[in-house]
């Protein structure tokens, strides 16, 4: 499975950095490599560093053109949206999997 995480504005490529990382974007990391470790393709794109994939996939395009960064994160697995809004959890992507 190809795996997107078009992630909201981060300070750094995973957001887990400074003296107070979120635990979300912790728990996000672990997700990526336990995915990655799974045998899947996983990329991760920020609006500022990899506009070009935004602007590819049409689904995420017309997302944030409509509700903004709101929209962020963005996870689309082999073509289809996953999620929007938040980050999914382990099950989600093992159910994507399966469809």
């Amino acid at each position: 499975m190809n795996i997107d995480f078009f992630d909201p504005e981060m300070c750094c490529s995973t957001g887990v950095c400074g003296a107070s990382p979120d635990p979300e974007l912790i728990r996000v990391g672990e997700l990526v490599k336990a995915l990655q470790d799974d045998g899947h393709t996983v990329s991760r794109h920020m609006l500022s560093r990899d506009s070009a994939a935004f602007a590819s996939n049409k689904q995420v395009y017309e997302a944030v053109l409509k509700d903004g960064v709101k929209a962020l994160p963005i996870v689309v697995a082999d073509g289809r949206v996953v999620t929007m809004g938040r980050y999914p959890q382990i099950d989600e992507m093992r159910v994507a999997k399966e469809t």
